[in-house]
């Protein structure tokens, strides 16, 4: 399995007064493998936005000092005025958001947010800052764009909806490793309600019969739940 970027060596800085948002936030950026540090305030984000951090993820509404006067220091300070940063602020109006970027922030995205397009965007500012090459995940004739949310057989677009992308990327960056449908659903539907294990089962099957006869890397595990293989022996059906 070949990739061309490695996450892990990627450090995001999350800054929000409310623990509950930086934990998910930090866990959606884990999960795609950053090293994710957390502040809880201005003057901690001050503190740990050190040069070897990457790119910030900045609430404006903190306690003591806010983000709007975060991004201008950090912009003012030769060691930090490079480090991207994306305002995730509840502050929806227009002049909010011009307010933002005119002080140097990369980007900037409202409240509430799902973690996927925030991920996107934050790989997004890391591609443009140069930090961070467009991920590509390729195992024999399948190629997954991460930060597209597709993915291609033998060069034709699958056209996956985005659980069944979301599915098969964690199948293929775990291969081999075989994952209950519990597991896989608090990992690829979180806290969605109202969801069964028979979902895994169909979007399993619809995602097999999108992959065709390269459906038979993703294994069925008796009494687990599915794994991928890289290489399929020629004595399994």
């Amino acid at each position: 399995m070949a990739t061309t970027a490695d996450p892990s060596d990627i450090d995001v800085l999350v800054v929000d007064d409310e623990k509950d948002v930086v934990e998910v936030v930090s866990h959606f950026l884990e999960e795609e493998g950053y090293t994710v540090h957390q502040a809880f305030d201005g003057e901690e984000a001050l503190e740990k936005a050190t040069p070897d951090i990457d790119i910030i993820v900045l609430d404006i509404m903190l306690p003591g000092v806010d983000g709007y006067t975060v991004c201008k220091k950090l912009r003012s300070r030769v060691e930090t005025e490079t480090i991207p940063i994306i305002f995730l602020s509840a502050k929806t109006e227009e002049e909010d958001q011009v307010e933002g970027l005119m002080l140097g922030a990369d980007d900037y995205l409202t409240k509430p947010v799902s973690p996927q397009v925030l991920v996107a965007h934050v790989k997004a500012v890391l591609r443009r800052s140069g930090v961070e090459e467009s991920s590509i995940v390729e195992v024999n004739d399948l190629t997954i764009y991460e930060d597209e949310y597709r993915a291609e057989l033998a060069g034709d677009d699958l056209g996956l909806t985005l659980t069944e992308f979301e599915l098969l990327r964690y199948l293929v960056r775990h291969p081999r490793k075989a994952f209950t449908r519990q597991q896989l659903l608090e990992t690829i539907w979180k806290d969605a309600m109202m969801v069964t294990e028979r979902t895994v089962d169909a979007h399993i099957k619809n995602l097999r019969e999108k992959l065709g006869d390269f459906a038979q890397h993703i294994q069925t595990v008796r009494g687990v739940g599915y794994r991928f293989v890289e290489e399929v022996e020629s004595t399994e059906a």
